[in-house]
């Protein structure tokens, strides 16, 4: 007797998302300057007043494309639901899912007067300077984060993308990936200034720093000038500076740069070095190249007796 097939597994899956997003106002976003009184300076808050409000609906499409309503749910792919398993063996698309869910036909054709993209109040959002939070597990929830990414032109996908557009009125925020970065932010600046005391413990140290930057060192340099200007690479970037000083080369920078103030090195312009006898050596990483180069070693001996020599000046 032959063996029946073991009976395929079924994998679950979901229209939904585990997951709790903010909408919230972009700040200074161009679109508010109708708000703004002859004279009045922009503000920081983009609502001016608290009655102002935003509606979103599901954006129409142009006349050259048909006109209506944008399609926004998928109609084609399905996926198993394990609560509408009975009903749909076979899995359902995200449009059947959602008409499970609000009890409605969400066809986009439909007439106007039908239509629930453009009658019902459930397919609106509406949003005041509070913003709103949309849980991504709830369908309605959903299908109000769905609509708002649909306005592309008046909504930003996420945080980091709100200045893009000029036109953007409000901004999608995962707070979840927000908090991740701002922890991330603060490890590199942590790591940054662990580094800065490290550098700083001595002069030598601290002026080794400056020149790895390419820059010549005052003679009349104090410690806390030299400090400050560590300081302003990490204000500005304190990923920047990890990556100055973490960088193989690091050493070999300082050295370049040190040949360079004694004479032994020419560099011409900000990217071209050659040594003292003409012989052309290319940019910073080819002359790093050329001077660690094994072979060049008898050219590194001089180099470094030149530099050794204006030290002891």
């Amino acid at each position: 007797m032959e063996k029946t097939a073991a009976k395929e597994k079924i994998i679950y899956g979901t229209y939904l998302q585990d997951k709790i997003v903010a909408v919230k106002p972009v700040e200074s976003s161009g679109k508010w300057s109708t708000l703004l009184v002859k004279g009045q300076e922009r503000s920081k808050d983009p609502f001016l007043y608290n009655k102002v409000k935003r509606s979103y609906q599901m954006p129409l499409q142009s006349y050259n494309n048909g006109g209506g309503v944008v399609t926004l749910l998928d109609d084609l792919r399905r996926v198993h639901i394990q609560k509408y398993m009975e009903k749909y063996p076979e899995g359902m698309t995200q449009k059947e899912f959602f008409e499970e869910e609000l009890g409605v036909d969400l066809n986009p054709t439909l007439p106007i007067e039908t239509n629930f993209w453009r009658n019902d109040r459930r397919a609106r959002v509406v949003l005041t300077k509070e913003g709103m939070q949309l849980n991504l597990n709830l369908p309605l929830n959903m299908l109000h984060y769905l609509i708002l990414m649909a306005n592309k032109s008046l909504v930003s996908p996420s945080y980091d993308n709100r200045n893009d557009k000029a036109t953007y009125e409000f901004m999608i925020v995962d707070e979840s990936k927000v908090t991740s970065k701002r922890i991330e932010e603060a490890s590199v600046k942590a790591d940054a200034f662990s580094k800065f005391a490290e550098i700083t413990r001595s002069k030598t140290s601290t002026i080794g720093f400056i020149k790895s930057l390419g820059r010549t060192v005052p003679a009349t340099a104090t410690e806390d000038w030299l400090k400050a200007e560590v300081l302003n690479v990490i204000e500005n970037s304190p990923k920047a500076f990890l990556e100055i000083v973490n960088h193989p080369q690091y050493n070999d920078r300082i050295f370049v740069q040190e040949a360079v103030e004694a004479g032994a090195i020419i560099r011409k312009g900000d990217k071209r070095y050659t040594l003292d006898n003409g012989v052309e050596l290319g940019d910073l990483q080819d002359t790093i190249k050329y001077v660690m180069d094994p072979e060049n070693q008898e050219v590194k001996m001089r180099l470094k007796a030149k530099v050794e020599l204006t030290k002891r000046k």
